[in-house]
């Protein structure tokens, strides 16, 4: 059974009512990890949620979702009273924040930290991998979350993510507990595809009037008779190491969705994203090993199903 709790602006607690319909998605990038929860409800109590701040999932006694109350609404119609209650990850707080311009000498990942994460009451694990990146910009307008994200994926190739805690992840995803979807796996559907379109054979990074230009090519795709070719212009200040970490990103990031196999499978939370997945089905032409990108667990008139969006092991999930 999934049990389900909200938080007020004042720190109290509320447990809501048994959910008769719920849906989780998550995913490592945007749009960021969302819920839908429909539960029974009392008449007089269409402002209780008024200040819900914060909202928490659980399923047998494992927390599977930490995220910001959006919307609620009280609904009175044929099937009765419920309350209907949706909002994101703890993503959302970093997307919905817009970050002050600066210039950093010397970023670290302590320092982005404190600067574009802490102050909003999140918590980050992991990233003593990430380098220090000389004379890093914050542009006006951009948001915590793209300072964040620019500063993992560009110079790290870590995609950050949050966990079901509400955690910011700032590691590479592991490669332990491997799910196995093989003949003896409840399957509903599944869907390969494969897409070209906006998959890079080559990056070149040049500074703006500075001499030297970095150039990084994907010979497999070139020699499948892939051709697209783009030039990143950075700043003159920008060092070599940087602009060859922005020439990998644009390279990966283009690969994110050349390959996804797309499975419905019967039960609930049966994987996250960033886990591998082997798939061993007969008959199927797409079988291999993938990483999950994405994560949807519902419970509805279908019963309780996950459908997983798997991708290439090594792409930027």
């Amino acid at each position: 059974m999934i049990e389900c709790w909200v938080t007020r602006g004042n720190g109290g607690m509320l447990t809501l009512p048994t959910a008769v319909s719920w849906r989780f998605c998550y995913g490592t990038d945007t749009p960021c990890d969302s819920y839908e929860v429909k539960c029974l409800w009392e008449k007089g109590q269409e402002r209780e949620l008024s200040d819900a701040c914060r909202f928490y999932a659980q399923w047998e006694g494992e927390r599977v979702f930490t995220g910001v109350v959006d919307e609620y609404a009280v609904v009175c119609g044929r099937e009765g009273l419920y309350l209907e209650i949706s909002g994101r990850g703890m993503a959302a707080l970093l997307l919905d924040n817009e970050a002050m311009p600066a210039q950093y000498q010397r970023a670290t990942r302590a320092v982005i930290v404190a600067d574009h994460v802490t102050p909003y009451g999140i918590t980050a694990v992991g990233g003593g991998g990430l380098p220090v990146v000389s004379n890093f910009t914050v542009s006006s307008g951009e948001s915590e979350w793209g300072v964040v994200r620019t500063f993992a994926c560009c110079y790290g190739g870590v995609v950050p993510r949050f966990d079901r805690m509400g955690r910011l992840v700032l590691d590479r995803h592991g490669n332990e507990n491997v799910l196995r979807i093989g003949d003896d796996t409840v399957l509903t559907g599944w869907e390969y595809r494969e897409d070209r379109h906006g998959v890079l054979s080559q990056v070149a990074v040049r500074r703006r009037s500075h001499p030297g230009t970095q150039w990084v090519s994907d010979r497999s795709f070139i020699a499948e008779g892939g051709r697209a070719r783009r030039v990143v212009t950075v700043p003159n200040i920008t060092g070599t190491a940087a602009m060859r970490y922005t020439a990998d990103y644009q390279m990966k990031a283009s690969r994110r969705e050349r390959k996804r196999l797309t499975v419905a499978l019967a039960g609930a939370f049966l994987a996250w994203p960033g886990q591998l997945v082997d798939v061993a089905l007969t008959g199927c032409g797409a079988n291999g090993r993938y990483r999950a990108a994405q994560a949807e667990v519902s419970c509805g008139e279908n019963g309780l199903t996950t459908t997983l969006v798997l991708g290439e092991p090594d792409s930027m999930i």
